[in-house]
């Protein structure tokens, strides 16, 4: 009689715990079974040929790895650069040549699995490490990045923990997130050779789908909605498709992108950064690359919108209309249509023309500084108006320029300027 419940609970509980099992085996063979957690503990070491070693460079300034695993006054690629997620801080890694803290004991095929797999001999990494974007890396490439990380000074910075929040500081959290959500690579390349190396390159070491790609469940990048832009780090990272880039003339994005500010249309916020530290050194070559296969992108499903909008009042216009005289038309012009080589023009600004306001709303109030680059040495600014206008003339001026596109966008209230809060 005493073993009658257990024989009861024993028969309900073995389909769930038989369910679990199947579930757990399709998403192991979803990631190529176990291949993708075996971590190479022998290999070659890299090449040290000087052709290689300047491949590699060029690749990790396209990259962007000094920005993310160097720390303000650190050792260059010690890492512990603090990357602050909705889950918690996660702190860059160690990437210079000491056997200890860095990778100096990494061999070639150790290098290449954690880059492709994201799976290192200290575990399961966690996502902000963009190795999903990483992984399209030819085996020269990375080899050549990798001799290219053994020739920076040795340091032995040690790992930094990371500080995670519920439900990423569970065990084997970071598992968890890759089963559900990465995927092996399959890709059809371009049949047109200039194509397929502007898709190599903007989705490999470029990885620009971590911020202009929409994020889902647990931060993981929507299938399906390759660069359509999305808010990253208090900016909105606008689409890369073909239709949301008309604004450029024929060979202006990939002199935008080389810092070269075609017709005084300049980067700003995080993306000046980027054309500052690192587009600025792409070959002309792939900057046109780039820029064919961006125009080449289809662009996102047209959004249906409500028949009845909100719009802004007369009274609201009127007011941006004043605003607008005062602070921004001697620049951009009574119309928007800007000085050649000195101011941008606002017409086709993506700023403007997108539903999500945040840009335009950071812009006006913190300014702008373009990057500065060989090519454009002294950048014109915009200067900051979060001293000059209230919060109701910042909505005003932004609702007039969102009305003069026909977007259909909603009106923006001041207390949704005071929201958007400062800068990150």
């Amino acid at each position: 009689m005493t073993r009658r419940p257990w024989i009861l609970m024993a028969a309900l509980m073995t389909p769930v715990l038989l369910a679990l099992l199947s579930g757990l085996l399709v998403l192991l063979a979803r990631q190529g079974g176990l291949e993708p957690f075996r971590v190479p503990t022998d290999g070659t070491l890299p090449s040290l040929s000087q052709d290689a070693i300047e491949r590699g460079r060029y690749l990790a300034t396209l990259g962007n790895c000094a920005g993310c695993h160097t720390t303000y006054g650190g050792a260059e690629l010690a890492g512990g650069y603090a990357f602050r997620t909705d889950y918690g801080v996660v702190y860059s890694t160690n990437l210079t040549p000491d056997p200890d803290h860095g990778i100096g004991a990494w061999s070639v095929e150790e290098f290449r699995h954690t880059m492709r797999h994201g799976v290192s001999r200290n575990g399961v990494l966690s996502p902000v490490f963009p190795y999903a974007s990483f992984r399209h890396l030819t085996d020269p490439d990375l080899d050549a990045l990798l001799a290219y990380l053994r020739t920076v000074p040795a340091s032995n910075a040690p790992r930094v923990a990371s500080e995670l929040s519920f439900p990423a500081n569970l065990p084997g959290s970071m598992l968890a997130w890759r089963m559900l959500y990465f995927r092996p690579l399959s890709v059809q390349p371009a049949v047109d050779v200039t194509l397929a190396r502007g898709a190599y390159l903007v989705n490999g070491i470029g990885h620009c789908a971590t911020c202009h790609a929409a994020r889902g469940s647990f931060a993981s990048q929507i299938e399906g909605h390759p660069l359509w832009g999305a808010r990253n780090a208090g900016w909105f990272a606008p689409g890369l498709h073909g239709p949301g880039l008309e604004r450029f003339d024929e060979g202006d994005l990939a002199r935008y992108l080389k810092g070269e500010a075609p017709g005084s249309v300049g980067g700003y916020g995080l993306m000046a950064d980027v054309i500052a530290r690192n587009l600025r050194h792409l070959t002309d070559n792939d900057a046109r690359a780039i820029e064919a296969w961006l125009r080449a992108l289809p662009a996102p499903p047209p959004r249906t919108r409500p028949g009845l909008r909100v719009q802004a009042s007369a009274e609201v216009l009127a007011l941006g209309g004043k605003v607008y005289a005062q602070h921004c038309a001697d620049c951009h012009g009574e119309s928007g249509e800007g000085i050649e080589h000195k101011y941008p023009s606002l017409h086709g600004s993506s700023a403007i023309t997108q539903d999500d306001p945040i840009n335009l709303v950071k812009l006006i109030r913190f300014g702008a500084v373009a990057p500065t680059t060989p090519a454009n040495p002294e950048p014109y600014t915009m200067p900051p108006f979060a001293q000059d206008l209230s919060a109701e003339e910042i909505a005003a001026v932004v609702n007039l320029l969102r009305s003069q596109t026909n977007t259909g966008a909603l009106p923006v209230s001041a207390s949704q300027v005071g929201d958007i809060g400062g800068m990150e």
